[in-house]
């Protein structure tokens, strides 16, 4: 991480129970082979890969010695070694156990307090009995200390190792033991931790910071006393010491202070640092979980440089140096890494200071009520400027001439000392006045971008540029920018685009194109060919040659590279607030390095620093489902799996911590998937697969860090399903030479075993073809019927009607037109509601009760089918057509007259219903078919849900007569039948008429 950097630049982020910690005092952080990272809390084990929390604790480890974890050391065997109050535990692959005591080693429990690991490859223990050593996998006292036992430990690049203890600190050499203690006033201090900085080592106790100079311990200053002294002290890759307390971290720098940061927070108590293979430095709290903290690309200048009004406009830089920021509330200018504030937002015509023009001895603000000027430590109103008073000005600019040119919401002035404020407006060509931005062309032309175009100023004219080939018309145009080649660059607001002037046309540059969705405030170029731009969304860079080449091929796309955003979209680089305003003075590029203004202050990106992460993640295959048991993936293992894992879940995950939003994680089955997978949602890190053959298999998995490094190879995990025998090879051999003995025994004894063979062969197939039969009609039925409720579907309906249909006209009653098919389609309402609400298995519920509720109204003979979703098809025989309105007043009235049971509570459940009887029309019997009948149904069921649900509605013919109609069109929209009066709605919302009453006489 950059030294230079103050911490509030650098980004952090944090992990407590919410996201998975088992418990929130992080004492210990270890990275082991692979990459996890691991956290000792005081409740057990916790193994993260940047996404996910995976929890170790005596429940489901009961191996671990103790759940209050306070040392971990990984070693490059790729062992984990776990010290706790009650021991030391190892975990070797999957498996954990517990060290004993050496011979000879007096018994009792050892109190595991640091690890580390000497110049021989051996562990050390700091334990209340001294250093002890790991001998085969048994513990041994190797220097043993009185009062109080080894606290800490250290081993520096000579070998040397240094042992905390209580009032002094032990080094072990190859010359022997030497003893310092510590200076007078802390003899009785408790050295926590230790750490070499600056060629000299440090003594982290809970008095303060103490410093070895030569044979001398001093106590160093730079920690104010505290309670509980120094937690934990760190030297980071680039030389830094982090020293932590109860309520402060310090930053040193060649032994001096670099920082205090006021530890609030997830900050509280830093009991732990670790830094990672990608230079991440972890924290460990002791009462607030886990933070990362990474170097990041930005630094931002806020509310710690003392900027009052974070929320900023606008930004420039004066020809002194000095960075001038305009925000909500005034003017302030940032030197030595500080803000001075020069001018209120009460001072100026408006408090927003929303363009600036820093000059010699003078500089120009605009605001959202008119311009003001800056001088001698006051601002001044020039009178000639009243004109621009009610206009927010977005803009300033003074051209090689000299000349002031504004761009305003009223029109573009222009303004030198000496003569009158020229205004140029729809008079002058514009077609909206609303001029956002301006450019001076190094050949000295004027370009103007408005809220309605492009225009150029050309003889006291302002002539509109046609955006020729981009399908624009009138584009909003935020940005303006000439490339060192001579183009143009233009952005525009609401399309999120930006716009390409070759010289000889324009070239549209959208997300088509590879262009990042994002409105750009503000364009600048840097010293490596790349183009940089600034938006609403955030910051990203393209090729200058990209660009060009899109220009010339109208299929050739980008490569954009978004590198800072809002919103933390995957692959969208750094998250953080940018950028802000539309016009001038909406950053700048200074010594290689991007200033643009936010909602929060100043961010600036510098454009040399290295923007790629180089780290080389590794894949892991973390464990497979088989048969619903997970088991821990073995890679150099083929499984053998039995015939029935057919449906196999693996979970697996990639390694990389400075991004992990941003991973790519890819995933195949080789001899099962043709090409490798993208897994979408890298927070969801398993694959599942579903009736599986019989086969040998291979899972894979590779995945890409946030910059596209690759790892090495994919991690993998072979295995075998065996087939079922009739699968096997061995069948179909053994099934052949069976054919083969009977057709020679056939041949043998034709005349002696033709009748036996014949009689056999017909059994067989007889029994072969009623196990077919049967199993058929299983098939069938499945097939006719719905899962869940166990009612007939839409498809049994289908096959079985029409027959029902043609025996029901053979009776007298339904050839008369007296009974009628009623058919009723049913809705559940405000199924969605209890679906959202309550859960899917609610849901389910309701629909099996519902179905129970209807096949108790159905007699033998009735129908009841589930149509689809929340509705239900009741198809009821023949029946006398008045008793239709009674059926659809008890249909309802049966399903909401009980509520339903669900988990306790109870669930009012209503319906609505549609209702026809069938023949509508007894005089044209086979004027619509069943299907144009269930059409209509579900025509009067809208009718009801439309009036408020939870009653019926049926169709009646009318007296009306029939006129000729065409069949086809009936089939196709039996509604026509309603819009003519042959079929009215007849239920509680559509009561039948009285009646006329007799004439008078």
């Amino acid at each position: 991480m950059d030294p230079s950097k103050s911490f509030h630049h650098y980004v952090r982020n944090h992990w407590a129970l919410e996201q998975g910690l088992p418990q929130l005092s992080v004492l210990a952080i270890a990275q082991d082979k692979p990459g996890y990272l691991w956290f000792g809390t005081q409740a057990g084990l916790s193994r993260f890969d940047g996404v996910r929390f995976t929890n170790f604790d005596l429940d489901n480890t009961p191996d671990l010695p103790s759940t209050w974890i306070q040392a971990l050391h990984t070693d490059r065997e790729g062992r984990l070694w776990i010290g706790t109050p009650q021991g030391l535990a190892v975990r070797d692959g999957n498996r954990i156990k517990t060290l004993s005591l050496a011979p000879g080693e007096a018994a009792g429990v050892v109190d595991v307090r640091a690890l580390a690991r000497d110049v021989r490859g051996r562990l050390l223990l700091a334990t209340p009995r001294g250093v002890m050593v790991v001998v085969a996998d048994r513990l041994q006292t190797l220097h043993p200390i009185d009062d109080g036992g080894a606290l800490a430990l250290h081993v520096d690049d000579t070998g040397t190792l240094w042992v905390g203890a209580r009032g002094r600190v032990h080094a072990f050499d190859g010359t022997g033991e030497r003893v310092q203690t510590l200076p007078a006033g802390a003899s009785l201090a408790t050295v926590t931790s230790l750490a070499r900085h600056d060629g000299r080592l440090w003594a982290g106790c809970d008095t303060g910071l103490f410093v070895l100079d030569g044979a001398h311990w001093r106590r160093d200053p730079t920690v104010a006393p505290v309670a509980g002294g120094v937690q934990a002290l760190h030297e980071d890759r680039d030389g830094i010491l982090w020293a932590s307390t109860r309520d402060t971290l310090y930053r040193l720098q060649k032994g001096r202070l670099l920082e205090r940061i006021d530890a609030t927070g997830p900050l509280a108590e830093i009991r732990a640092f670790y830094e990672d293979r990608e230079s991440n430095l972890w924290l460990g709290s002791n009462s607030e979980g886990a933070s990362r903290t990474w170097n990041g690309w930005t630094r931002r200048y806020s509310r710690a440089e003392g900027l009052r009004q974070p929320l900023l406009w606008s930004i420039a830089q004066a020809p002194d140096g000095r960075v001038w920021v305009g925000s909500d509330d005034g003017v302030s200018v940032l030197e030595n890494g500080r803000f001075r504030s020069l001018v209120k937002g009460s001072e100026l015509p408006h408090p927003a200071a929303y363009s600036l023009l820093p000059e010699h001895g003078q500089t120009w603000i605009g605001t959202r009520d008119g311009a003001a000027l800056y001088r001698d430590g006051r601002i001044q109103r020039p009178r000639a400027l009243a004109a621009m008073d009610a206009a927010q000005v977005n803009g300033i600019v003074r051209d090689r001439h000299g000349r002031l040119w504004f761009a305003t919401s009223t029109g573009l002035y222009r303004w030198q000392d000496g003569e009158r404020l020229h205004h140029y407006g729809e008079r002058a060509g514009l077609r909206d006045v609303r001029v956002r931005v301006l450019l001076e062309t190094r050949d000295g032309r004027l370009l103007v971008g408005t809220q309605s175009g492009l225009y150029e100023f050309v003889d006291e004219r302002l002539v509109a540029v046609p955006l020729t080939g981009t399908g624009l018309d009138a584009s909003h145009i935020v940005s303006l920018h000439e490339l060192a080649g001579g183009q143009w660059l233009a952005g525009a607001l609401s399309e999120e685009m930006m716009l390409l002037f070759d010289g000889r046309r324009w070239t549209r540059l959208d997300k088509a194109r590879g262009i990042p969705a994002n409105a750009p405030f503000f364009f600048a170029e840097d010293t490596r060919g790349f183009l940089w731009a600034g938006g609403l969304r955030g910051i990203y860079r393209v090729s200058v040659a990209d660009l060009l080449g899109a220009a010339d091929n109208p299929t050739f796309k980008v490569t954009a590279r978004t590198l800072l955003n809002e919103r933390g979209d995957r692959h969208g680089g750094q998250k953080g607030d940018c950028c802000n305003g539309a016009g001038n003075s909406r950053g700048f590029m200074a010594d290689n390095a991007l200033w643009l203004p936010t909602r929060d202050g100043v961010v600036v990106m510098a454009t040399d620093q290295p923007l790629a992460n180089d780290y080389v993640p590794e894949s892991v295959i973390e464990r497979v489902q088989v048969q619903g048991q997970w088991r821990p993936a073995e890679r150099a293992t083929e499984w053998a799996l039995p015939s029935a894992a057919r449906d196999l879940r693996f979970e697996f995950t990639t390694l990389s911590f400075q991004a992990s939003d941003h991973i790519d994680i890819r995933y195949r089955l080789r001899g099962y998937d043709d090409d490798w997978k993208l897994l979408d949602d890298p927070h969801q890190r398993s694959a599942t697969y579903t009736n599986l053959p019989a086969g040998h298999y291979v899972f894979e998995v590779l995945g890409t860090n946030n910059s596209g490094v690759s790892g090495r190879a994919a991690a993998t995990q072979a295995f075998a399903i065996t087939p079922y025998f009739y699968e096997s090879a061995w069948f179909y051999l053994l099934l052949a030479i069976a054919l083969g003995i009977l057709v020679l025994l056939s041949n043998r004894w034709v005349l002696r075993r033709h009748h036996n063979r014949r009689v056999a062969l017909e059994r067989l197939v007889q029994q072969r073809t009623r196990d077919l039969q049967q199993a058929n009609r299983q098939l069938e039925a499945i097939s006719l019927t719905d899962p869940l409720t166990g009612l007939h579907n839409r498809r049994y309906l289908t096959r079985q009607l029409p027959a029902d249909i043609a025996y029901y006209q053979r009776t007298p009653g339904f050839a008369a037109g007296v009974d009628v098919l009623a058919f009723a389609l049913l809705d559940i309402d405000h199924f969605k509601s209890i679906n959202d609400g309550h859960g899917h298995q609610v849901g389910d519920h309701v629909l099996q009760t519902v179905a129970h509720r209807l096949r108790t109204l159905s007699r033998d003979g009735d129908y009841v089918i589930r149509w689809g979703g929340e509705e239900f098809l009741m198809v009821f025989r023949p029946m006398p057509r008045h008793e239709l309105h009674a059926l659809g007043r008890r249909i309802c009235t049966a399903i909401a007259a009980e509520p339903v049971e669900v988990s306790g509570a109870r669930l009012q459940v209503t319906a609505s219903l549609g209702l026809i009887g069938y023949p509508p029309f007894p005089d044209a019997p086979d004027l619509l078919g069943w299907e144009q009948l269930v059409s209509l149904a579900d025509r009067a069921l809208y009718d009801v849900k439309a009036h408020g649900r939870n009653g019926w509605a049926l169709y009646e013919a009318t007296p009306l007569p029939l006129p000729s109609l065409d069949p086809d069109l009936l089939r196709r929209d039996p509604g026509e039948l309603v819009r003519r009066g042959h079929l009215v709605l007849r239920g509680p919302h559509h009561p039948t008429p009285s009646p006329p009453a007799p004439p008078r006489v």
